[in-house]
């Protein structure tokens, strides 16, 4: 598997953490993995065979060509069923809001079709993805759609932005009432405004820092117990830890290590 990653460049580093790419080649349908939640939204060109994603009822279908990931509180089962080529942008949590005005909370738990918020023109920019050369060739193409999104955007509210960066410093560990106090806002208006601009509650955003630092010290260290996980990360015990990762990952957390993620480890988030 090839995967490439990449900064964004001048303004929009203030709003896009990251754009990347996975390619391989595969043969045909093989065991489908779960995508996480990870705190951000993410839109997702899929540029060769289109992934199958597996619904909770036991039903399948094929995924969007170009599709919005808002913020997700549950895993999504996922498998390729050809070979694959995907580009994606990763928005920072704070900044999707500036590209879909007034829409994320509804986006939240959700994938979307992208064409069905930013119109005809997705289609276009697939076309020219598809016919890039190289990966920073990709760069330069959504950067330019983004820019011109970006004209329409509103400014951030610094309360969020601040927030948000006390909670990823305490790994999701610090209570909501002191967060909001540092950030000079009411409990419920930090969480009005969590909700309309990133998707979700800052608890539940917490929750999923939290469990993305779980997933980085598994990758970092693999012989590491997973109650010693629990405990740096301040679970009540190791069956709080095995709920999160039931929530999050749609098995226990030695049923996800025994698996072959590497999609999954591939997007794994750095702060």
């Amino acid at each position: 598997m090839q995967y490439q990653e990449s900064k964004p460049f001048g303004r929009l580093a203030n709003y896009i953490k990251c754009y990347w790419s996975i390619e391989y080649q595969n043969s045909g349908p093989s065991e489908p993995e779960p995508i996480v939640p990870d705190g951000c939204i993410e839109i997702v060109f899929d540029l060769a065979d289109r992934f199958r994603q597996f619904n909770p009822d036991g039903s399948t279908e094929i995924q969007p060509d170009v599709l919005i990931a808002g913020q997700l509180r549950s895993s999504v089962l996922v498998g390729p069923t050809g070979n694959v080529s995907l580009f994606g942008i990763r928005f920072l949590p704070t900044g999707a809001a500036r590209f879909f005005r007034g829409q994320v909370p509804e986006l939240s738990d959700r994938i979307t079709p992208l064409d069905l918020v930013w119109g005809v023109c997705v289609k276009t920019v697939a076309d020219q993805l598809a016919g890039a050369g190289s990966f920073l060739e990709k760069v330069a193409i959504v950067e330019e759609l983004l820019n011109a999104r970006l004209a329409l955007a509103d400014d951030m509210e610094p309360t969020v932005e601040q927030a948000v960066r006390l909670i990823l410093a305490g790994n999701g560990l610090m209570p909501i009432p002191a967060i909001a106090r540092s950030a000079g806002i009411s409990d419920r208006g930090l969480v009005r405004k969590f909700r309309q601009l990133i998707g979700i509650s800052p608890k539940s955003y917490s929750r999923i820092v939290r469990f993305q630092r779980v997933l980085r010290s598994f990758e970092d260290d693999p012989l590491i117990e997973v109650p010693d996980v629990a405990i740096k990360y301040g679970y009540y015990d190791q069956s709080h830890l095995i709920n999160d990762f039931r929530q999050y990952a749609g098995l226990t957390p030695t049923e996800f290590r025994a698996r072959n993620n590497k999609i999954t480890e591939a997007l794994l988030a750095n702060d």
